[in-house]
């Protein structure tokens, strides 16, 4: 590259787009997504002097935010992936430009660096032990980098060269599979555009991840041979006796000291790095010093080519093969961030990243679809994360019986447990994990073309090798990574997999789901059972290890004695007048209570949570009872009566046998840290039967109010967020839910939303979008790209019979109520052709109209016009349902009709494109349960924050914006592109007679304001029978 040639960052003009024409909102779209990173590149310029950066006032840096509602069906996910790659590759030339200029105007330029000493000073763990938690004993980044806090530029040079030779060595190796496929591909003479030509590249690309396992087989079982030869020189018993004397060993806590016992810990740390610096000082400077003048590509193994520390150029003082065989680089371990890297990620990470989240698989095959549709589609690096239920292809481990599949599939939880056990059997082991290389074969074919869920879990059965872990182990190569909410929005899960978010871009799809997703992460529950089941273990290892602990080891233990006593105490003996009687008729009791109040009643508020926590993790004493009660066997098991208890509570709560009782008390203590703003604990006692006479199954579970400071790691470390939907609006609501600490963002999620409203909704013309651009937070919305005439909305007060329509709770499960709606659609289905979905407000009134119609024969009279399909119960049915639902849809004169649930299943992400749903019928409004607690709390908590700040929403306009998104997200299953077309009715009176439901809906669809005279049975009819005969 000519070292005068700039960059030039992209624009929504310049971003290479996949057809000739795209949709004016998806330009726009494109466009304020790249003006928001454009600024946010020009404030770290600007700042770099100060070295502020984009810190905020207490010095934490914080990402900026990016809201983007795009109705559904206007192109939104290819919009995102051509956005996100072009901004992607950008940043790929800009951290390596200086290294490549310097090497066009000078040959001392280094691109590899070999490392001859090995230095490891770590203790020898048990893996099965250390694999539920990240390996606490790798180097500090200062041992692996500058001594100075800031690196030299000689330094950041090494790095860039020694990332530079790794990364060309890698795409190397892609780029000859990819020929490979494609020449394999010529040969079968495949057409991209045929089915069959797809189902043959996969069957393509499992016979080269074959003929590619055999080879590393073949070179691993030499390696083998050779290594064995090595060690016949005897001393084996030796070891294996030193081996047996250091079990017990293993379990025992280290002498512990508190940050205020130990003010010098850190200077004692420094020292023993700079110890451990100098003894490899020699030999790293004899090392840099044979650095090659032109680069050279290594032949280097499938791990070594995905490791993370190989790629972000990190690890450039040791040789690739050193650093892939080496814990040191773990991707988990949470580093200082000294050593300098490529992009500036984590040390160990790989490459920067574009992380995709989504809810569920299938939005995420869609998004990785569009990728492919890119300019970058064909070499882009893509990871699909999943859980083991969806990876996994060892029967053995899904079901508990291969001859009956369909009904003995085990549960994700299960599944999880049945791996984890296969792992540490050494008689029946997992035979998709018996070779290391077939697995890091399968990561590195994986990342030849972009791959989902399915295409992942089919190539790792194909190639023998698991699908589950050589996801995560080809994650540090990824360029683009897509995954469920829960592993992006749980801290602890992305430390478990190895994912870091520093200077990624983070976009999260379907945003309005994100703070349910958090509330279901951070709540938890604590059992009698389980706190029972702790003690017993802490008793019988305290015994055990009584003489050799320290004295402050001891005091902390006897502090979570106390603990864990006091829980069990108060959930045995329930308050007499202090608890709000269940309607259940049963005799349980609750009590809501903030966590301060909780430690008050247990009598612990002179404990100090944060000190008995810093110790719990620094000591890992919960990995470590887990591993002596484990090893330990017999000597240390519960209790009879405690563990009948768990076997009980085990049939209806799953509890793993890898994960210790105290680990669930620890985190249950971790709740109770956070304020009183942020959640509420609810205690539970179960009824006098007389199963449950001894309390067992009473319990603590924390409920999640207020999410906001769940995502402060996420924006401490991410380049910036996006955050989008089609139903965002008002941003206000987001922004109060996810960011309501943030004030900043509040004033600016404020302010945007005015602004959309004078300069979007009520203007006239209304423009094809508006964006509102902060520093802090950035705003955009769109129309539809439908023009208006292929969509009929229509308000629907009363039945064929005029009887009113009001589907309020109290009213909406009468027999008259029933039997009206029955009529109603039976008559629609005479003038809607091909689908027909209706959405109805709950499972519970989907069961109950059922029951009634079919005791009044309108159920057979309604499947005699429109075949009736319903949504199915469980997950694993649903593609089955949906396949024979739009097979009827789209091939039968009749058409078919199919009931969902607002909120359910099939109300979101699913593609209901053309003959699959001519027609949306919304039975009510799925207005949430006022008299939950929970939510009670919630709206209060938000009145007073509107009052304090005057920025936010209320608990009213909370309340009313849950139920309207639900229902929006209903409607925009049936406009899927620009020349789709669709009935919408909704049926309720209330959406006449209040104008707040009616300005709830998308601006797309509320072309004017609703007339109630136009709004009975007859006209209704008539103008839907109207359009459809235009169509």
């Amino acid at each position: 590259m000519d070292s005068n040639q700039e960059l030039q960052f992209p624009t929504g003009d310049t971003v290479p787009f996949p057809y000739p024409q795209p949709y004016a909102v998806q330009k726009e779209l494109m466009s304020a997504i790249l003006t928001s990173l454009r600024q946010l590149e020009q404030r770290e310029v600007s700042n770099t002097d100060s070295c502020n950066g984009d810190d905020d006032a207490d010095g934490k840096k914080s990402a900026p935010i990016i809201m983007v509602e795009s109705p559904t069906g206007t192109g939104k996910s290819l919009s995102l992936a051509c956005a996100s790659m072009a901004w992607l590759r950008y940043c790929q030339e800009v951290d390596l430009i200086e290294v490549v200029v310097q090497e066009s105007s000078s040959d001392a330029a280094s691109t590899t660096v070999t490392f001859t000493a090995d230095v490891d000073t770590k203790k020898k763990r048990r893996a099965w032990l250390d694999s539920w938690q990240p390996d606490s004993s790798a180097p500090s980044s200062t041992l692996l980098g500058n001594t100075n806090s800031a690196a030299t530029k000689e330094e950041v040079n090494q790095v860039k060269t020694y990332a530079i030779s790794n990364r060309a060595a890698l795409n190397k190796e892609l780029n000859a599979l990819r020929t490979r496929l494609s020449k394999l591909s010529n040969v079968a003479a495949i057409s991209q555009s045929d089915r069959d030509g797809i189902n043959q590249e996969r069957v393509l690309r499992e016979n080269l991840l074959k003929s590619g396992i055999s080879r590393a087989l073949a070179v691993a079982r030499k390696r083998s041979r050779n290594d064995q030869m090595v060690g016949r020189k005897g001393g084996d018993d030796h070891v294996k006796k030193r081996k047996v004397a250091a079990v017990e060993d293993e379990f025992m806590l280290d002498d512990y000291q508190s940050d205020e016992e130990k003010k010098c810990d850190s200077s004692d740390s420094e020292d023993e790095v700079l110890s451990n610096l100098k003894n490899t000082q020699t030999t790293t400077t004899s090392a840099i010093q044979k650095i090659s003048k032109q680069p050279t590509i290594q032949n280097l193994s499938a791990k070594a080519l995905l490791h993370g520390a190989n790629l972000d150029g990190s690890g450039y003082r040791v040789d690739p093969e050193r650093n892939a065989r080496s814990k040191s680089y773990s991707n988990t371990t949470a580093q200082s961030n000294k050593t300098p890297t490529v992009g500036q990620v984590t040390p160990g990470s790989g490459l920067r990243k574009i992380i995709y989240a989504a809810r569920t698989h299938s939005q995420l095959s869609q998004f990785i679809g569009e990728l492919k549709r890119t300019q970058w589609g064909k070499d882009v690096k893509v990871v699909a994360l999943g859980s083991r239920s969806v990876l996994c292809s060892n029967d053995d481990v899904l079901y508990h019986s291969s001859k009956d599949k369909k009904r003995t599939r085990r549960s994700e939880a299960e599944i999880t447990e049945r791996c984890l056990d296969m792992q540490k059997n050494n008689e029946s082991k997992c035979p998709m994990l018996e070779s290391s290389e077939a697995v890091s074969t399968l990561a590195l074919h994986s990342l030849t073309i972009p791959s989902d869920i399915e295409d992942m879990a089919n190539l790792g059965k194909a190639g023998h090798a698991c699908s589950y872990y050589a996801s995560r182990e080809a994650l540090s190569a990824a360029e683009v990574v897509v995954l469920p909410y829960n592993s992006l929005l749980s801290e602890s899960a992305r430390q478990s997999i190895g994912l870091t978010l520093k200077n990624a871009l983070v976009v999260i799809d379907e945003a309005h789901n994100v703070p349910e997703a958090l509330r279901g992460i951070s709540s938890c529950q604590l059992s009698l059972s389980v706190i029972e089941a702790a003690m017993s273990q802490l008793a019988a290892y305290t015994a055990k290890y009584l003489g050799r602990l320290a004295g402050r080891n001891l005091s902390y233990l006897g502090q979570i004695r106390r603990v864990l006593l006091a829980m069990s105490k108060y959930l045995k003996k329930p308050p007499q007048n202090k608890c709000n009687e269940n309607d259940d008729g049963g005799g349980s009791k609750k009590e809501m209570l903030a966590a301060v109040d909780l430690m008050f009643r247990l009598k612990l508020d002179n404990l100090n949570l944060f000190t008995l926590l810093r110790y719990i993790q620094k000591s890992r004493i919960s990995q470590k009872l887990l591993g002596f009660v484990n090893h330990a066997g017999i000597n240390t098991k519960a209790d009879s009566a405690v563990t009948e208890q768990l076997e009980v509570e085990q049939q209806n709560t799953f509890m793993s046998r890898h994960i210790s009782a105290l680990s669930i008390v620890e985190t249950f203590l971790e709740r109770l840290t956070c304020t009183s703003r942020e959640g509420k604990v609810i205690v539970e006692w179960p009824g006098d039967s007389a199963s449950n006479t001894s309390g067992s199954n009473a319990m603590f579970r924390f409920v999640q109010i207020h999410s906001a400071s769940l995502l402060d790691s996420m924006v401490e470390e991410a380049h910036a967020i996006i955050l989008a939907g089609g139903t965002l609006r008002p941003f206000s609501h987001v922004a109060a839910e996810l960011f309501g600490q943030n004030d900043e963002v509040m004033k600016a999620a404020s302010t945007g939303e005015v602004e959309t409203s004078k300069q979007y909704d009520i203007a006239t013309p209304r423009p094809s979008s508006f964006v509102h651009i902060n520093p802090q937070l950035t705003t955009f919305t769109c129309g539809h790209v439908i023009p208006s005439t292929n969509v009929i909305t229509s308000y629907l007060s009363s039945g064929p019979t005029s009887h009113k329509l009001d589907f309020r709770h109290n009213s909406r499960s009468s027999n008259e109520m029933i039997d009206e709606l029955g009529r109603t659609i039976l008559n629609l289905c005479n003038v809607i052709p091909s689908g027909f979905v209706v959405f109805l407000p709950s499972y519970n009134y989907e069961s109950a109209i059922f029951q009634r119609w079919r005791s009044t024969d309108m159920l057979s009279q309604i499947n005699k016009k429109k075949p009736i399909h319903r949504e199915p119960k469980s997950s694993r049915d649903l593609d089955a349902a949906l396949s024979r639902y739009s097979m009827e849809a789209s091939s039968s004169k009749t058409g078919a009709l199919l009931f969902s649930v607002m909120g359910g299943k099939m109300s979101e992400g699913i593609n209901f494109a053309n003959d699959m749903a001519r027609a949306v019928f919304v039975v009510g409004l799925p207005y949430p349960d006022i008299t939950d607690p929970v939510l009670v709390e919630k709206m209060q908590s938000l009145d007073r924050e509107y009052q304090r700040l005057g920025t936010g929403i209320t608990g009213q306009s909370y309340y009313q914006n849950l139920c309207m998104r639900c229902v929006n997200q209903s409607v925009g299953r049936a406009i899927r592109h620009a020349n789709d077309y669709a009935a919408i009715i909704l049926a309720d009176y209330r959406y006449t007679s209040d104008s707040r439901i009616w300005k709830g809906l998308p601006a797309w669809l509320r072309s004017e304001v609703p007339d109630p005279s136009n709004s009975t049975f007859g006209k209704v009819l008539k103008n839907i029978r109207g359009f459809f005969t235009e169509k």
